[in-house]
Order: structure tokens, then C-alpha cells, then sequence
């Protein structure tokens, strides 16, 4: 049951963050502990970030479906996706503009499903990205988060893409794939964990400290 329908809209986004801590996109849905469940079914959308950041951002959004839609990445991502779960993909086109990544799943979310699904150009870098990103660090992560899992890529194409990589596994389970293009790599586990050391305490360049209510663990992410 859904408590909202989004069908057959475009959106855009018009302009780019000032930083890195104050990114932009063309559709952002969030929810957060206390509040009333949503649930969303969004379906022949077009969610077009190419003058921004972020197509399509879901900050702790669960119960999600979105079908039949082209979601257009900027500098970021075509699709960021930070904390939350049961989450749904099904026919869509998620097209790089020289973009990170595709997809960007974080933060500890799960039960995310990409089913018949196109990954058009490549993503920006060869060496720092891949179609779907998984378990990449976010400010949550100065405390200790569930790993991203239960993602699922089934009868997904990487089209117009010289670069190989579907997915990129960081804190993360490796992906369940099917019938699918790419490859999978797993950062290994020492570098990991240096990299996670390195977050924490501030020696990879700018970051931003979270109040210690934001990262509190709930229940539901559990």
C-alpha cells in the first residue's frame, strides 16, 4: 500500500551545491524515526540532475518503487541512496553526465532490488567508481553502522560504457547478481579499514562532525 503515487512527472535541478556537504538534487525524498511511514511508488518519471548534483536522493526512505523511469546523474550521482531499505528498481535508465556513479547505496541500507535495468555512459573515474557503489563512507559512519546488504542486480545492462565495473563493495555485502554486465570488486579488508580509520579521524581531506543524536542506530535499520 502506497501513501504516495508520483506518475508520469519530470523534474530538474537547476544549480550545484556550494560543497560537498550541501549538494543538490532533482528529487529528494527523506524520512526519519517518529514520523508517519511513507511509502512511495513512483513510475514514467524523469528525474534529471545533469545541471546539479544528484538525480534522485533517498535520505532513510524505506518501502520505495520506482518503475519505468530515467533519472539522469550530475556531478555526483544518478542515485544516492543514504540509510533505509526495501527499495525497488524495475525498468529504469539511470544515465551518467560524466557522473561518480550510478547508484550510491550507504550508510547501512538494505533490501535494495535493481531489476531490468540500463546503466548508460560511463561513470566518471576509472579508479574511484563503478555502476552501483556499495557501503561507501558517510558522516553516519563515525560510529559503528550494519553494513549495506540484501542488494540485489538481476538482468541489468551497462550500455554505451567502456569502463567494466557494476559494482564496487566497501562496507557492504557483495551484491546478489544475475544475468547481468560488469564485474564486482571488493575492496580488500586492511585497506577498508584504513580508509574508515583515516574518515574518523579527519586525514582525508574536509569533513563534517555529526551532532551524536544524528547518529544514533535505530531499530529499523537493524
Amino acid at each position: 500500500m502506497f501513501t504516495k503515487e508520483i506518475f508520469g512527472q519530470k523534474f530538474y535541478c537547476h544549480s550545484r551545491g556550494v560543497d560537498k556537504f550541501n549538494d543538490t538534487s532533482a528529487l529528494g525524498l527523506s524520512w526519519r524515526p517518529g514520523r508517519d511511514p511513507l511509502a512511495y511508488e513512483i513510475r514514467d518519471c524523469v528525474i534529471d540532475g545533469s545541471k546539479g548534483d544528484e538525480g534522485l536522493k533517498l535520505s532513510f526512505c524505506y518501502d520505495v518503487y520506482i518503475a519505468d523511469s530515467k533519472i539522469i546523474g550530475g556531478t555526483e550521482d544518478c542515485v544516492d541512496i543514504v540509510r533505509g531499505g526495501n527499495i525497488q528498481f524495475v525498468n529504469c535508465e539511470f544515465i551518467s553526465t560524466n557522473t561518480k556513479q550510478h547508484i550510491t547505496i550507504k550508510g547501512g541500507a538494505r533490501d535494495i532490488s535493481i531489476l531490468n535495468c540500463k546503466f548508460i555512459n560511463d561513470y566518471s573515474k576509472w579508479w574511484d567508481g563503478a555502476c552501483v557503489d556499495l557501503g561507501n563512507w558517510t558522516d553516519y559512519d563515525d560510529v559503528n553502522r550494519p553494513m549495506v546488504r540484501n542488494i540485489s542486480i538481476k538482468d541489468c545492462k551497462m550500455v554505451d560504457m567502456e569502463r567494466t565495473l557494476l559494482a564496487r563493495v566497501l562496507h557492504s555485502q557483495v551484491p546478489t547478481v544475475t544475468d547481468s554486465d560488469g564485474k564486482i570488486f571488493k575492496v580488500p579488508r586492511v585497506a577498508l579499514i584504513i580508509f574508515w580509520l583515516g574518515q574518523r579521524l579527519g586525514y582525508f581531506g574536509k569533513r563534517r562532525r555529526m551532532p551524536a543524536e544524528n547518529l544514533k542506530v535505530y531499530d529499523v535499520e537493524l
